[in-house]
């Protein structure tokens, strides 16, 4: 079975994050520019990831999450992104978790359909494993509901890539021998190096890289080329 991560290897976000960002910001009277937005935002990914809000909540797993963790720790990232009016942050909050909540806002890249669809065609079982929210599945099902993927989603399995637990349920919910499952996606440690750990095979998907006969072993610029390289395996 192969499943793919999801934001940056199967989808992503159209508008960018930065101009919602910049367009819920207005809202409040804020108006800053995209460029002070992308950087404050990458901040606050790092700062505000599961592992260290959940420390800086006292938690004793900084891997578990769920819904509300999901939701809390979203209203850290905006606040540190935007930082709104106390009168207007859940106005401001409240848009931006509605908006990546809506399939519209999001787009798959342009190889997935015909990578799925061979992978599909070779008979592999295909799935997703997101460090993502409930907020996912309608956004997969508009997309990509025809090829019946089975999803697994941090918030709702309890813990969070590259927490070993995440891969130990995904692998007993499908039920088969962990050698036969295989994660690719876009994050090194999340979806090779951690799944690896855990007697899973990996790919790692570099998009800003160029197909070239010097790649490693194991690392794909598109998902069209993991497709048909795994398929003539």
């Amino acid at each position: 079975m192969i499943l793919l991560d999801a934001v940056g290897t199967i989808i992503f976000p159209s508008p960018s994050v930065a101009s919602a960002y910049q367009a819920a910001g207005r809202l409040a009277g804020i108006n800053l520019d995209e460029t002070t937005i992308r950087h404050r935002f990458r901040e606050a990914i790092n700062r505000y990831s599961v592992q260290s809000f959940q420390t800086e909540r006292g938690q004793t797993q900084p891997l578990r999450t769920d819904e509300v963790t999901e939701r809390l720790r979203w209203q850290a990232i905006v606040q540190h992104v935007l930082s709104p009016p106390a009168d207007r942050f859940e106005e401001v909050f409240d848009r931006l978790w509605n908006h990546f909540g809506q399939p519209e806002h999001w787009q798959p890249f342009d190889d997935v359909f015909p990578a799925l669809a061979i992978l599909q065609s070779a008979g592999f079982q295909l799935g997703v494993a997101s460090n993502f929210d409930s907020r996912l599945r309608p956004i997969v099902e508009r997309y990509l509901g025809s090829f019946n993927l089975k999803l697994f989603i941090s918030s709702e399995v309890g813990w969070v890539k590259p927490a070993a637990a995440f891969y130990h349920a995904a692998q007993k919910q499908i039920g088969i021998p962990v050698d036969q499952l295989l994660l690719i996606g876009d994050d090194l440690e999340n979806d090779v190096v951690a799944p690896k750990r855990e007697g899973w095979q990996a790919a790692y998907l570099s998009r800003k890289s160029e197909p070239s006969s010097t790649q490693p072993a194991g690392e794909f610029a598109s998902l069209l080329e993991f497709a048909k390289a795994i398929s003539q395996a």
